[in-house]
């Protein structure tokens, strides 16, 4: 039977609709975890079996490693190797576009077709903060067919028998092995029986009828104790659910200093389509509890809790929006409205939406495109490089390295170097420590000396402080220095590598004096070269012994690194050149 017109302009802008959404899929990857996970998978591809000890840090060296997404480490390991970080983006954009494709085929089951325009667009607006690439990928999508699959048989008939109960196993013991979220399923399933064994006791409730027998709702706990038991088929066992505890004793710390685990915040322009659908479905949910007496009770049950996880932690946005856009789409709407004034209204309304959607994306999504697929901050070529080649007197130092950039240090120079910190679960209870670091010089003086560092790397994005100086010629100046000259001072550390993103400054008595006379930057320090014009111009340093330097920093860095500042170097250089050749100028050759 053809297809009616209707119904095939829907599908055609359904698929349009899918497409428009999916664009928020393939931004580039920003998760600087992506490296340490890349270690992992080379690792147990190389020992055929996942870690169970940390090799990538020195504090933490040798310590039990519940390495619960280790399937997924694989996989990236493999594409990279493949085809690069490109491979890596178009498989998280698969992913979630497949996850899409799901909740699509779970608006059908409602008859839904038209809904979907509005539907896909504000989905996939709701997670692009949940959608880069991350193990939790995997998660979405194995969410949104648990729940596709639990609405078929809330719709239809819950099947009996093994085959069931045997499909549930290996669906959760593979996702088990994917991420952790699996237990969002659990709950999933869980608040299922819940709510079916409630709605098949209403009468008992209602002191109507006795208590009668369950019929569906010990199913729907059957596939969850299936789920949970098939959960321990991993490499960790029990293990895994060590990794769990330990999220739940560190919320507190993850909450305050991690984003996704934070509460969901009006001032973030990207989650408003997750205000406005938890405004819109909880609304409308109450409208008809209270109005039509129409209620689904495990919707009931599912909607309340991922609301409210939803609002405790950023990150469980995700799961609300795919559980409450299908509950919204379940209800029992009205037929479209013949000609009138409520037509006009749901047209004015629709095209608003339209305008408020095409917005978001042009004003928050599209423009993060950069035509690249990877766009990391926690990382320099020009430091891997410096530190493979000086890594007989560099490696076995004691590292500290700032929390994000662990990951790729790890990937980068293991097994030569070993990181302080990078995102595992390991270092949760080192969070406040690295973090607290940007509230003073103290901090950072207890942290050197519990850890002994040796080899610290830095970034440059500290304020800097006022100091008055008295110059040779008797005048005085305030000086703005950078922070780390305050903790660490120069006269035990030195400066041996900088761009604009990092500093690598190691402890003299560490490394031979020789080797550290051919490498040390004692006047060109980063963010302190503009501190160098008014001594030099006062003859208090040579020209020469800065030019010295200058030659050394353009030998050994290379244009093409991102992150270089060879050409404002040149221009500096020039610049005080041209300084000291004017009359009257005090410069010492």
């Amino acid at each position: 039977m053809p297809m009616p017109d209707r119904d095939r302009l829907l599908t055609l802008l359904g698929w349009g609709a899918f497409a428009f959404s999916c664009t928020a899929f393939f931004l580039p990857v920003i998760n600087p975890d992506l490296f340490w996970h890349l270690s992992a998978g080379k690792y147990t591809l190389a020992n055929g079996w996942p870690p169970r000890a940390d090799f990538l840090s020195w504090p933490l060296a040798g310590a039990e490693w519940v390495d619960f997404e280790w399937l997924p480490q694989v996989l990236y390991y493999l594409l990279h190797k493949a085809g690069g970080f490109w491979a890596l983006l178009v498989f998280k954009g698969v992913l979630l576009a497949l996850t899409l494709l799901v909740f699509r085929r779970t608006a059908l089951l409602y008859g839904r077709r038209a809904a979907l325009l509005p539907a896909l667009p504000l989905l996939a607006a709701a997670i692009v903060t949940n959608s880069d690439l991350r193990p939790e990928n995997f998660t979405l999508l194995f969410f949104a067919v648990t729940l596709y699959f639990l609405e078929r048989a809330r719709l239809g008939a819950l099947p009996g028998g093994w085959r069931p109960l045997a499909a549930a196993a290996a669906f959760f013991a593979l996702w088990t092995n994917l991420h952790a979220g699996y237990l969002y399923g659990l709950a999933l399933v869980g608040l299922y029986a819940a709510g079916e064994f409630f709605e098949e006791e209403l009468p008992f409730i209602y002191g109507r009828a006795p208590f009668a027998r369950p019929v569906k709702s010990p199913r729907y706990l059957l596939l969850f104790f299936t789920g949970l038991l098939a959960s321990l088929a991993n490499p960790y066992g029990w293990k895994i659910y060590a990794v769990i505890a330990n999220h739940q004793r560190h919320i507190v710390t993850l909450q305050e200093h991690i984003q996704e685990w934070n509460t969901f915040d009006l001032t973030n322009a990207y989650q408003w389509p997750y205000v406005l659908a938890l405004g819109g479905v909880l609304g409308a949910f109450a409208y008809f509890l209270l109005r039509r007496r129409h209620v689904v009770y495990t919707h009931f049950a599912a909607l309340l809790f991922f609301a409210w996880a939803s609002a405790n932690h950023a990150r469980h946005i995700p799961f609300f929006i795919i559980t409450g856009l299908a509950v919204l789409l379940a209800l029992p709407w009205a037929p479209p409205a013949p000609a009138g004034p409520r037509r006009y209204a749901r047209f004015a309304l629709a095209g608003f939406f339209a305008a408020a959607l095409v917005f978001f994306y042009s004003a928050f999504i599209w423009p993060n495109y950069t035509g690249k697929p990877v766009l990391f901050k926690w990382a320099s070529p020009g430091l891997a490089d410096f530190l493979r080649a000086n890594k007989k007197e560099l490696a076995g130092l004691r590292l500290y390295n700032p929390w994000g950039w662990g990951g790729w240090l790890g990937w980068e120079l293991a097994p030569d170097y070993k990181v302080f910190v990078d995102g595992r679960y390991l270092f949760h209870d080192k969070i406040s420590e690295v973090t607290g670091l940007s509230e003073g010089a103290g901090n950072w003086r207890q942290l050197i000396k519990k850890y002994g560092f040796e080899l610290v790397l830095i970034t440059l994005d500290e304020p800097k402080v006022p100091l008055k100086q008295k110059l040779d010629d008797g005048t005085s100046t305030i000086f703005w220095r950078p922070a780390y000259l305050f903790y660490l001072p120069r006269a035990e550390w030195a400066v041996v590598y900088w761009d604009y993103s990092v500093a690598a400054l190691v402890r003299r008595k560490t490394v031979p004096a020789s080797w550290l006379a051919g490498k040390e930057f004692r006047y060109l320090r980063p963010a302190d070269t503009l501190n160098l014009v008014a001594p030099l111009l006062a003859g208090q340093i040579r020209l020469s012994d800065v030019r010295k330097e200058a030659r050394m920093y353009l030998e050994s860095n290379k244009a093409a690194w991102e992150h270089s500042p060879r050409a404002d170097i040149e221009s500096f250089m020039n610049g005080l050149e041209k300084l000291c050749a004017r009359k009257g100028a005090k410069c010492r050759r």
